[in-house]
C-alpha cells in the first residue's frame, strides 16, 4: 500500500474540533487513520490504473523529470515550524513580562501601594486576554495551545486582582478572601470557556467554582467542620463529571479528569469522619472500575494513587501501632499489579479486533 503523507488541513480540523469538545482525541485519531487508509487505496487503484494503460503515466512522469520539479516532503516544509515557534515565543514572551513585572516592583518599588498592584494585575489581565482572543480563529493546533495558556494566564491576573482588593482594601477574613479571589476568577473564566471550550479554561473554571464552594460554606460560620466543605466538592465533583458525560460541559475527556480530581479532593477532606473513610476508599474503587471499563490509563492512575493514600491511613486510624499499614501497602500494591497483568492480557487479546464504526449520534 501507498504511503500517505498526513493532510495537514484535516490534522488542523480535528484539532480545532478537539479543542471545541465536538470530539475527543480517540475518535480524531480513528477519523485521521481511517482518512489515510482510504486514500492509500485510492492511490494504489490508481497505480494499477496508471501500469494498465502505460504510456500516458511514463510521459507524464518523464515530462515532470525533464522540468526538473520536485514535490517536498510533508512536514519538511520551513512553514509546518513557524506555528510551533509562535508558541514557543508566546509562552517565554509571557513568561518574562510577568517575571520582569514582579522584579521591577519589587526592586524599584519596595513599598508599592495597593493602587499600583491594582493596575498592575488589571493591565496584566487585560494584555493578556486580548492576546488570546487575537488567536481566537486560530486553527493551528499550536495557536489552540497558546491562546489556552494566554487565557489561563489572564484569569490568574483577575484572581490576583480580587485578592489584592480584598486583602488591601477590604481587610476581609482569609475565608471571605478566598470566595472573593475564586469567585472573580470563576466569573471572568466562564467567558472564555464559553467562547471556546478548551481543556485549560474548563480546569480553571472547575477549580475557581470548588474553591468558590467550599470557602462560601466555610464562611457560614467558625465552627463549620472539614468535611462540610468536602462533601460540597465532592457533590459538585460528581455532578460535573454527569453533565461532561451528557455532553453538557465540554471537552468531555477534560470534564472526566476534572471530576475525578475533584472526586479526590473531595473525599480526603471528609476523612476525619468514619464515613469519610468509606467515601473515600469507593472514589478509589470507582475510579479503578472506571478506567477498566472505559480503558483510561489516567482513570487507573488516580485510582492507585487515591487507593495508596487512603488504604494506609485508614489502617492507622482503626489499626494504629500495627503492621496493618504496612501490609495494607503491601497487599494494595500486589492487587494493582495482578490488575496490571490482567489488563496488559486483555489488551493483547483485542488489539488485533476491529472496533465497530461509531454512529454519528456517539459524537458531541
Amino acid at each position: 500500500m501507498v504511503r500517505i503523507p498526513p493532510d495537514e488541513a484535516l490534522n488542523a480540523r480535528l484539532a480545532r474540533w478537539v479543542a471545541e469538545g465536538l470530539l475527543d482525541a480517540g475518535q480524531a485519531e480513528r477519523i485521521e487513520a481511517a482518512e489515510r487508509t482510504r486514500a492509500a487505496e485510492g492511490a494504489d487503484q490508481a497505480g494499477a490504473a496508471q501500469t494498465r494503460t502505460g504510456r500516458a503515466g511514463a510521459a507524464q512522469t518523464l515530462t515532470g523529470e525533464a522540468d526538473g520539479a520536485q514535490t517536498p516532503a510533508a512536514g519538511t516544509h520551513p512553514a509546518g515550524r513557524v506555528p510551533l515557534v509562535v508558541e514557543a515565543l508566546g509562552y517565554l514572551g509571557a513568561a518574562m513580562a510577568v517575571v520582569a513585572g514582579f522584579l521591577a516592583a519589587d526592586r524599584l518599588w519596595p513599598d508599592i501601594p495597593t493602587g499600583a498592584q491594582l493596575a498592575l494585575a488589571a493591565v496584566a489581565a487585560v494584555v493578556l486576554g486580548v492576546a488570546g482572543a487575537l488567536l481566537r480563529d486560530a486553527a493551528e493546533p499550536a495557536f489552540v495551545r497558546l491562546r489556552g495558556v494566554l487565557w489561563l494566564a489572564s484569569t490568574g491576573s483577575v484572581a490576583a486582582f480580587a485578592g489584592v482588593l480584598a486583602v488591601r482594601v477590604g481587610d476581609f477574613s482569609p475565608q471571605v478572601t478566598a470566595l472573593t479571589t475564586a469567585g472573580a476568577a470563576t466569573a471572568y473564566g466562564i467567558v472564555p470557556w464559553l467562547v471556546r471550550p478548551a481543556p485549560l479554561q474548563q480546569l480553571a473554571v472547575f477549580a475557581g467554582t470548588a474553591v468558590t464552594l467550599a470557602a462560601g460554606i466555610e464562611c457560614l460560620g467558625d465552627d463549620v467542620p472539614l468535611w462540610v466543605p468536602g462533601v460540597g466538592v465532592w457533590l459538585l465533583s460528581a455532578l460535573w463529571g454527569a453533565a461532561a458525560h451528557r455532553g453538557h460541559v465540554r471537552p468531555r475527556e477534560t470534564g472526566y479528569v476534572a471530576a475525578a480530581l475533584g472526586l479526590l479532593v473531595g473525599a480526603q477532606l471528609t476523612m476525619n469522619l468514619a464515613a469519610g473513610h468509606l467515601l473515600a476508599l469507593a472514589t478509589a474503587g470507582a475510579l479503578l472500575a472506571l478506567g477498566v471499563a472505559l480503558r483510561r490509563v489516567w482513570a487507573l492512575l488516580l485510582g492507585a494513587f487515591a487507593t495508596l493514600q487512603t488504604v494506609p491511613q485508614t489502617a492507622e486510624r482503626y489499626l494504629p501501632g500495627s503492621l496493618a499499614a504496612p501490609l495494607s501497602i503491601l497487599v494494595v500494591g500486589a492487587v494493582l499489579l495482578v490488575l496490571a497483568l490482567l489488563l496488559a492480557r486483555w489488551s493483547s487479546r483485542t488489539a488485533g479486533t476491529p472496533r465497530p464504526p461509531r454512529s454519528p449520534r456517539a459524537v458531541r
